[in-house]
């Protein structure tokens, strides 16, 4: 009996997990529709209010209009100009929906872009026509997108208006910037200050996204679209607003006398208070702003263009929209995908096969659990992609057997595809020339420092300042040996805490972090003083080379420490008959470089902790080998440089970690 009650205890917990948890999707929906509908009400007063103070400036005007005439204006529109409006009309919606699917890449949903497009088009040709666009839209995201729920279609709409209204401030700045328009009662100076005051404010969040791409402001993770995807944002509302306002200008009568560079600045305007406004479509609001600024037109030809234009703008598209929301079927679920593996600690015997195989040690990165890999397409090799936020980052050369050029327009799809740029991180001179072939812009990044180890001579004249390290290491009784498994993770782990917090935590993204289960399948080397711990050093194995990784001291750990523990593994690879040992790399010398990357190696160089380890690993005398770093263009690569050098000092948690990670003043490697 007892064994049953148990049995039905275990069926009954699940369903009473998911009572629970619809129980608070249910009052969080509450919530956020009570906070919305007081929002609406708000938005609403405030259209009214706007409505009325225009109908007040305007009032004048406004009682000379003959609505016979404003009728007389809609049926004059010729079948020419209604063919050139509902071809600008088209034109605009597609942007709009190519916006739809660019949110939907930057926040990861999975749906697949062509009914995120579908989804997109007709939830704002519904919204905007009805009104209430974030309760609309959220409605119309969730029917069409199969397996999203209200809250993430509510998320998405929200995401969409939020962009579209910074994107349409950044876009009327420059064009009142640019375009000779005049706002009644406003002098010049006033309207360019406030313009110059917008893009300051466009510059100064395209900046955070760079330097700063994610908030925690109390439980709210605010995290801001890379750089990328606000310049492609920005160009969609580029793209819509000025397909809108062709169509509104092709309806107009041409003896209307206005520009299409005058009626644009204006358009903006007006959509501008129409958006604020919350009525629908901007009825009310968008009329009396385009009259208060086109002085110079009749208001009554005006308006009839512009009622004609609902009609194509508004009626038609909205009426397209309803068929397709009542009869159309939701396409399936989850996007194309570019044969990218999801990052994991465990590798899969098919990859593990292949990185074991291949020369490069340094895929041992692929074990810290941050990093996927772009596979070719017929998996017999691919390449460890890491990402920063504005960037999809190939670290390193490909593996396997793989046609590099081909790779690397994957690679740009892929990046394209999450809304991030292209690039490749220390290649090698080689994978760099392919690169340069292919149209990309290339440099130097690191210097790899190599030595061979059975032609390495620690009494040669060259090494004396080695030497004596070596002399002051052993005079302090200081021995360091292989590591036998098990590893002594708990001393380990003190240790590489200690150095962490003395130095402001550790780098990542191309380095290794300190966690045992990372350590377990490395080549360790450990010192001991007087039978205690005092540090260690990791390597990445390969049958071809090993790559230095990890290197934490003790605070009192002797003076020659770390180069006595090079020494071993030296002597330990000679034996195993190794021709290559790496000590990574170091940043090349500001006054080697050329262009915008000297910058940042020459702000590296003013660390002491860089001079201190170009000085350790100079010690051994290895020879030098460039490293690159690409990107399809300059400015890209300008980018890509610097969000790099931002996730490497500032790396965010390892999967499965808790934590938040700081600056990070000393590493093995750049």
């Amino acid at each position: 009996m007892s064994e049953q009650l148990k049995d039905h205890a275990t069926q009954r917990a699940p369903r009473r997990g998911l009572a629970v948890a619809a129980l608070r999707a249910r009052t969080d929906v509450e919530a956020a529709g009570a906070w919305g509908w007081t929002r609406a009400l708000w938005r609403q007063a405030l259209g009214l209010a706007l409505v009325a103070g225009f109908a007040l400036l305007l009032r004048d005007r406004l009682t000379a209009l003959d609505p016979a005439a404003i009728w007389a204006g809609v049926g004059s529109v010729s079948a020419l100009q209604w063919t050139g409006a509902g071809l600008a009309t088209l034109a605009s919606f597609a942007a709009l929906a190519q916006y739809d699917a660019l949110m939907h890449r930057a926040l990861a949903t999975g749906q697949d872009p062509a009914q995120a497009r579908r989804a997109g088009w007709v939830a704002i040709a519904i919204s905007q026509t009805v009104g209430f666009g974030l309760v609309s839209g959220a409605l119309v995201r969730w029917r069409m997108l199969p397996g999203s729920t209200l809250l993430q279609a509510s998320r998405l709409t929200a995401t969409v208006a939020a962009t579209f209204l910074a994107a349409w401030a950044v876009l009327s700045a420059v064009v009142l910037l640019i375009a000779p328009f005049h706002l009644p009662g406003l002098p010049l100076i006033a309207v360019r200050g406030g313009a110059t005051l917008a893009l300051l404010g466009g510059g100064t969040v395209a900046v955070l996204a760079l330097w700063l791409p994610g908030v925690q402001l109390g439980r709210w993770h605010l995290r801001l679209p890379s750089v990328p995807v606000m310049g492609r944002i920005l160009w969609l509302a580029t793209a819509d607003t000025a397909c809108a306002a062709l169509a509104l200008w092709l309806l107009m009568p041409a003896d209307t006398g206005v520009p299409f560079a005058t009626l644009y600045p204006a358009f903006l305007i007006a959509l501008g208070a129409g958006f604020v406004s919350g009525t629908p479509g901007g009825v009310g609001p968008f009329e009396l702003t385009l009259v208060m600024l086109l002085p110079a037109a009749h208001s009554a030809p005006l308006l009839g263009a512009v009622l004609a234009w609902r009609v194509a703008y508004y009626g038609v598209p909205a009426v397209l929209a309803m068929a397709v929301l009542t009869f159309g079927k939701g396409g399936a679920q989850g996007q194309a995908g570019h044969r990218l593996a999801a990052p994991s600690p465990i590798l899969s015997p098919r990859l593990a096969a292949l990185t074991a195989a291949d020369r490069q040690a340094e895929l041992g990165l692929l074990r810290q659990g941050e990093h996927g890999v772009l596979f070719s397409p017929d998996h017999r090799g691919g390449w460890m992609i890491g990402r920063t936020p504005q960037a999809l980052v190939a670290l390193i050369n490909p593996f396997g057997a793989v046609n590099t050029p081909a790779l690397l327009n994957d690679l740009r799809a892929a990046a394209r595809a999450e809304g991030r740029i292209s690039c490749l991180y220390k290649i090698t001179p080689r994978t760099a020339v392919v690169a340069r072939r292919a149209g990309w812009a290339v440099a130097p990044v690191a210097m790899d420092c190599r030595l061979d180890p059975q032609c390495f001579d620690p009494i040669s004249p060259a090494h004396a300042g080695l030497r004596r390290k070596l002399r002051k290491a052993a005079k302090a009784g200081l021995v360091c040996t292989p590591a036998r498994q098990p590893l002594p993770l708990q001393e380990m782990t003190q240790i590489a805490s200690t150095w962490a917090t003395s130095r402001g935590g550790e780098r990542g993204f191309s380095m290794g972090r300190f966690t045992p289960d990372y350590l377990i399948h490395q080549e360790v080397i450990l010192a001991h003083l007087n039978g205690r711990l005092v540090g260690f050093a990791s390597f990445h194995t390969s049958a071809q080379e090993w790559v230095l990784d990890l290197m934490r001291p003790a605070p009192d750990a002797p003076d020659g420490t770390m180069q006595a523990l090079i020494a071993v593994v030296l002597d330990l690879a000679r034996t195993s008959g190794l021709r290559r040992l790496s000590l990574a790399a170091l940043p090349p010398e500001a006054g080697q470089i050329d262009g915008p990357a000297a910058l940042i190696w020459r702000r590296a160089e003013t660390w002491a902790s860089c001079a201190g380890l170009r000085q350790f690993k100079m010690g051994f005398g290895p020879t030098l080998s460039p490293l690159y770093i690409a990107a399809p263009s300059r400015a890209a690569l300008a980018l890509a440089t610097a969000d790099i050098a931002r996730t490497i000092h500032r790396p965010a948690p390892l999967p499965g970690t808790l934590g938040t990670p700081r600056h990070a003043s000393h590493s093995t490697s750049s």
